[in-house]
C-alpha cells in the first residue's frame, strides 16, 4: 500500500509544493496560502519520504514525523530541500558513523537503535573492554581515551597501567604521563605569568584552581599534596584581598580548606556564602563533612536530617545520610 501510494503522492506533492511557492511569489503573497499548499504538499509526501529514508526511520514513527514536521514544515520549498539534503547526508556517510565506538557508559542517546547487532559490533563502555580478554581491544580503547577529559580517563588509564598485556600497560602509563606532563605544565605557565606584574585575580584563581585540579585527580602524594593545597589557599587569599566579593574564589576556598583539614578557613567561607544567600542545599553539605572531620556525630545527623526534611540530599550522600538516619527512620 505505501509503495503504491509513493509515487502518486511525490508527485502531487511537487505540484502542491509548487503552488506554496508561487502563492509566496505573488504581488500579495497570502500566508494562509502559502502554508495551506504547503501542509497539502507535505502530506501527500509522506509515503515517499517514508520509503526514502532507511528502514530504523521508519520503524521510529515518533522519530520520523518529527523530523518532518521539525525540519520540513516551517518552511515552504526550504523545508522539502533540507531533508533531501538530509537524506543525500545519509547516503554518504557510512552507517558506522551512527554509533561511537567507544562509551563511558552502557546506553545511547540522541541516536537511532540498530537491530540484530552483531555482539562485535555493539558498542561497549571502555571498563567493560578493559575488563575483556581482547588485547587488541584493550589497546585500542586505551588510544581512545586520548579524546576524554582527564578527570574521567585518569582512573581507568591507572588501571590499565596493571593490565596483563604489556603493550596496554606501556599505552596507559604514556598517556598516564602525558597527562600529568600537561597538568604540571600548566602549573608552570601560570606561575610565570603570575610573576609578571600586576597580580590579579585572573592569575590567581586560575592557577589555585590547577593545584586544587592536581591533588582532586589523585596525582598528588601526601607531602605535595600539603605543598598543592598550601599554595592553592596562599593564591586564594591574596585573591580575596583583591575581590573580596568575588564568591567563585570562596567556593574554591572551601574546598581546599576542607581537603587541607583547616575547619576554621572553611567555616568562615561558608559562612560567608550563606550571607551572600546561597541556599542551603549548598551549603548543608559542606557542613556535613566539617561535622564529620570533628567527629561531631550528633551535629552531622542534625546536618543530614535537615538535608532529608528539605528532600535536597545530594546523590553523593545519600549512602552515608541512609546509614546515619536508619535509626531514625525506623
Amino acid at each position: 500500500m505505501l509503495n503504491l501510494a509513493a509515487v502518486p503522492g511525490a508527485v502531487l506533492g511537487v505540484v502542491l509544493e509548487t503552488l506554496s511557492v508561487r502563492a509566496l511569489l505573488a504581488a500579495e503573497p497570502s500566508a494562509g496560502a502559502v502554508l495551506g499548499w504547503h501542509l497539502l504538499a507535505l502530506i501527500c509526501a509522506v509515503p515517499a519520504l517514508r520509503l526514502a529514508f532507511p528502514e530504523t526511520y521508519r520503524q521510529l514513527s515518533w522519530t520520523f514525523g518529527a523530523l518532518v514536521v521539525g525540519a520540513a514544515l516551517p518552511l515552504p520549498l526550504v523545508g522539502p530541500l533540507f531533508l533531501a539534503c538530509y537524506r543525500l547526508l545519509l547516503l554518504l556517510e557510512p552507517a558506522q558513523n551512527v554509533d561511537t565506538k567507544y562509551v563511558l557508559g552502557t546506553t545511547q542517546y540522541l541516536t537511532l537503535p540498530r537491530y540484530d547487532l552483531d555482539p562485535d559490533m555493539a558498542p561497549r563502555s571502555v571498563t567493560e573492554i578493559l575488563n575483556g580478554k581482547d588485547n587488541v581491544a584493550r589497546r585500542a580503547a586505551i588510544l581512545a581515551l586520548r579524546v576524554v577529559e582527564p578527570k574521567k580517563s585518569l582512573p581507568l588509564l591507572q588501571k590499565a597501567i596493571q593490565d596483563s598485556d604489556e603493550q596496554v600497560r606501556l599505552l596507559a602509563q604514556t598517556q598516564f604521563n602525558q597527562i600529568i606532563a600537561g597538568l604540571e605544565g600548566r602549573v608552570k605557565v601560570l606561575e610565570a605569568g603570575l610573576a609578571v606584574p600586576p597580580r590579579h585575580l585572573n592569575k590567581l584563581l586560575p592557577l589555585a584552581e590547577q593545584y586544587h585540579e592536581l591533588v582532586y585527580l589523585g596525582l598528588a602524594t601526601d607531602e605535595t599534596q600539603t605543598i598543592y593545597l598550601g599554595r592553592a589557599l596562599e593564591l586564594l587569599e591574596e585573591a580575596i584581598q583583591l575581590a573580596p566579593e568575588h564568591t567563585p574564589t570562596r567556593f574554591l576556598l572551601v574546598k581546599c580548606a576542607l581537603k587541607s583539614g583547616r575547619i576554621d578557613q572553611a567555616r568562615a567561607a561558608i559562612e560567608f556564602l550563606r550571607k551572600k544567600g546561597w541556599q542551603p542545599e549548598v551549603l548543608v553539605p559542606w557542613e556535613a563533612e566539617i561535622a564529620f572531620l570533628e567527629r561531631d556525630w550528633p551535629k552531622l545527623s542534625t546536618t543530614l536530617q535537615q538535608l532529608e526534611l528539605t528532600g535536597t540530599t545530594p546523590g553523593v550522600l545519600r549512602g552515608a545520610t541512609d546509614f546515619w538516619l536508619l535509626p531514625a527512620k525506623g
